[in-house]
């Protein structure tokens, strides 16, 4: 990663996401493509300094009430503490706010309740770091794997 990228990443955490981290957390970012697996869509995870994580996807087209955000709220929760980070950011990038807005943000509420160590964004693809490939959103997100046996 250049220094440029990792500018771009500190400026999209800091400006864009509104995080307070010390200086120090941005000596060490990782970025990750996690694909997607069983109705969760693929996730762009962000690791700033051992201390944030990041994950930033792109929200099917046609939204359905599958329970993608709550596994990715389950996905990230775990993996946050899990491995000790102390904050966990979830990242929905689209062009254009999804229509349904309000009811994520209370599916993610409901999915984290008790937790003041989540939070959900939702950012254009113009506010994401330059250099960072997020996949295109899907038609639909399957909900099982698919079978190279399938017909």
């Amino acid at each position: 990663m250049t220094h440029a990228d990792l500018v771009s990443i500190e400026h999209f955490v800091r400006g864009t996401l509104g995080c307070r981290c010390p200086d120090e957390v941005f000596q060490s970012i990782a970025v990750n493509h996690l694909p997607a697996v069983a109705g969760r869509p693929p996730i762009v995870q962000l690791l700033v300094g051992s201390r944030l994580l990041i994950h930033v996807v792109a929200p099917p087209a046609a939204i359905p009430g599958n329970g993608w955000i709550e596994q990715l709220v389950a996905h990230g929760r775990a993996a946050r503490d899990r491995h000790g980070y102390n904050r966990f950011r979830l990242v929905i990038a689209s062009p254009v706010p999804p229509d349904s807005v309000r009811d994520l943000q209370e599916r993610f509420a409901r999915a984290m309740v008790g937790d003041e160590k989540a939070h959900l964004h939702f950012v254009g693809h113009d506010q994401l770091p330059g250099d960072l490939e997020l996949p295109a959103p899907a038609a639909q997100v399957p909900s099982e794997p698919l079978r190279a046996d399938a017909k």
